[in-house]
C-alpha cells in the first residue's frame, strides 16, 4: 500500500478511478493488486483514514522496488456514473479500504 497524501473531493455522482502507469509492470514490476482502484465520493471525508488515497501495488519481480518522492506511479481519472431508475439505496455510507464502517 503506497500512501502519498493525495486527497480528492468529488461530486456525489462522480468517482475517481486509480490506474497503473503502463510502464510500471515492465520497468518496476508493479501491478495494482485490484487491477483498478475505485474511490467513491464519500471517501474524502472518511474519518478512518482522513481521505488519503492509496495505491495498492503488488511487486511481480524478485527484487525490491524503490519509489522516489515525486515519481509518477499512477494515474487518477475523474468519471461520472449513472444509477438505475429504480435505485432505492438508503442510508449514509462511509466506505473505503480498511474502513470499519459496514
Amino acid at each position: 500500500m503506497l500512501k502519498h497524501g493525495l486527497k480528492a473531493y468529488m461530486q456525489p455522482d462522480e468517482y475517481l478511478k486509480l490506474c497503473n502507469r503502463s510502464s510500471n509492470p515492465k520497468k518496476k514490476g508493479l501491478i495494482l493488486s485490484n487491477s483498478i482502484g475505485v474511490v467513491d465520493s464519500d471517501y474524502y471525508g472518511n474519518p478512518d483514514n482522513d481521505g488519503h488515497i492509496m495505491f495498492a501495488y503488488y511487486n511481480i519481480k524478485d527484487e525490491d522496488v524503490e519509489i522516489k518522492k515525486g515519481e509518477c506511479i499512477g494515474q487518477a481519472i475523474f468519471e461520472k456514473f449513472l444509477v438505475a431508475d429504480d435505485d432505492q439505496a438508503e442510508g449514509e455510507r462511509l466506505g473505503g479500504f480498511g474502513s470499519t464502517n459496514k
